[in-house]
């Protein structure tokens, strides 16, 4: 079978229009995914009684469930309780509301991870607690927590291809509706495929570099344990 380079250059301009929709989607999808996790997990560490129990409930539920199901809930059963939604809008809360439950573990997890010892000897020595916050507990937190978020984020963009299923423009549904009109599944699935790994390549080294930068403190302490700082001072002393 020869590869046809024409099916690419006439669908080029679609599968690139809906790899934008996919980009657009994703973005606010994986925000708004980001700040429910957050709420949610304060919630559920915070909130005592029937909040953290709510908060136990959408967890349980998000991660329970498959996704395909959560987005058939959203966009066609929703509408018989007043929820009547666009494709998209349904696309953008279900990523958000999946991801948020994964993302409220994730962070507590990052946040149970912090020595209590640490916060106990920053009051001690009379740092605020907003000092205590933002200089000790979530820089360590995200150096903690990048590595399991980053592969939840990917994993979320790969799951967007779910959405064609309600209509959603993105990538996954223009190559389907290309296929309708070609029958050529090879070079249309070859596009769609290529242009996902760029994505999620692009993705991966994002947040490779976000990961180093949190870690960086790591570092230090990796650069400090070979003597180098404990020479300098020394050498301040004499």
């Amino acid at each position: 079978m020869v590869f046809d380079f024409s099916i690419v250059t006439r669908y080029a301009g679609l599968l690139f229009e809906g790899f934008l929709t996919t980009l657009s989607i994703c973005a606010a999808g994986l925000l708004l995914g980001l700040f429910i996790g957050m709420i949610t997990c304060t919630v559920k560490m915070r909130s005592p009684g029937w909040g953290a129990g709510l908060a136990n409930v959408y967890i349980e539920f998000f991660r329970g469930t498959p996704f395909l199901i959560q987005v058939f809930l959203l966009y066609y059963v929703g509408p018989v309780f007043g929820i009547d939604i666009s494709a998209t809008a349904a696309g953008i809360i279900g990523i958000g509301l999946y991801g948020g439950a994964y993302f409220a573990e994730i962070y507590r997890s990052g946040i149970l991870s912090i020595p209590k010892g640490q916060v106990e000897a920053a009051r001690a020595l009379g740092i605020g607690e907003k000092a205590i916050l933002f200089r000790i507990v979530i820089p360590q937190i995200w150096g903690l927590i990048m590595a399991p978020l980053s592969n939840q984020i990917i994993s979320l963009v790969k799951e967007s291809a779910i959405l064609s299923v309600i209509t959603v423009q993105e990538l996954t549904f223009v190559g389907q509706r290309a296929i309708s009109e070609t029958y050529n599944y090879v070079e249309i699935y070859t596009m769609v495929a290529f242009l996902y790994w760029a994505l999620v390549t692009l993705l991966a080294n994002l947040l490779r570099g976000l990961e180093k930068y949190a870690t960086r403190y790591l570092r230090t302490r990796e650069r400090s344990s070979t003597g180098f700082f404990v020479m300098k001072e020394q050498d301040i002393k004499l």
